[in-house]
């Protein structure tokens, strides 16, 4: 068994304690091989924080449409121990998904520069699929779904703009609260594009919550955003608002000062 194919036993607990400790000398001198592990073992042990409610249909088709986006090719059977693991969708589509980027490197042996390939196909795979679970989460009717889809949409690097689309769409319409203050966070973390950026600001008046207008300011004063002073000066001095609001709108202009 080589490097590549012990990747899926080390994870999963069933090396040998010589293979084991093969393994992992070779892990604390190989980077590449190091960073792989790492990313799968994230997604290894993420599977299980997943909500168990049934997707609905249009979700499922956005998951088959993103795999034959990945594929591009058939799909095999899945051999007879997956099948018996009972997973939920969402789970199946993430193992299935770690499964296949396992594939690309079992069966052959790499040389360096084909490793740093492989490695940057795996990171647009993750993205991707971090993207799907985000989207998907977030058309729930659970908010506590929704609230891990803001949490999976967090961690997408250059997300696309389906993904902010959505999580702007939570910040604007979602009913429940905490799923708002959570795709402030999440938003902050895009603020280096300009839309983004001018669409935080575009919130503070349509948002009914005390408690997410003074989030909306405190990131707009983290992302130092200088253009907000304009709309953060109308707020200090709206009686409409609520007074904790209107002073920290005043505390905003202060700090972007």
């Amino acid at each position: 068994m080589n490097l590549e194919e012990m990747i899926p036993p080390y994870l999963a607990g069933q090396l040998t304690p010589t293979e084991k400790a093969r393994f992992e000398a070779e892990l604390s001198g190989n980077a590449a091989l190091r960073a792989e592990v790492e990313h799968l073992r994230e997604f290894w042990e993420a599977l299980d924080t997943l909500p168990k409610e049934q997707p609905s249909a249009a979700m499922r088709a956005r998951f088959y449409q993103k795999l034959n986006e990945l594929t591009k090719t058939p799909q095999p059977k899945a051999p007879g121990w997956f099948s018996k693991w009972n997973l939920r969708p969402i789970q199946q589509f993430g193992l299935g998904l770690v499964l296949f980027t396992m594939g690309i490197f079992v069966g052959h042996a790499v040389d360096s520069s084909r490793v740093s390939l492989q490695i940057a196909q795996l990171h647009d795979e993750v993205r991707s699929m971090r993207q799907t679970v985000a989207l998907s989460l977030l058309d729930r009717q659970s908010a506590n779904a929704r609230l891990e889809g803001v949490s999976w949409g967090s961690q997408v690097e250059r997300p696309d703009r389906e993904v902010s689309t959505a999580l702007l769409t939570a910040l604007n319409h979602d009913a429940n609260v905490n799923v708002r203050l959570s795709s402030v966070d999440a938003l902050e973390g895009l603020a280096g594009d300009p839309a983004i950026r001018s669409a935080l600001v575009d919130s503070i008046p349509t948002q009914e919550s005390p408690l997410v207008q003074i989030a909306l300011i405190d990131a707009l004063v983290q992302i130092h955003d200088t253009a907000a002073s304009v709309e953060l000066v109308k707020i200090s001095r709206d009686p409409a608002y609520n007074p904790n609001v209107r002073q920290r709108a005043g505390w905003g202009i202060q700090k972007l000062q």
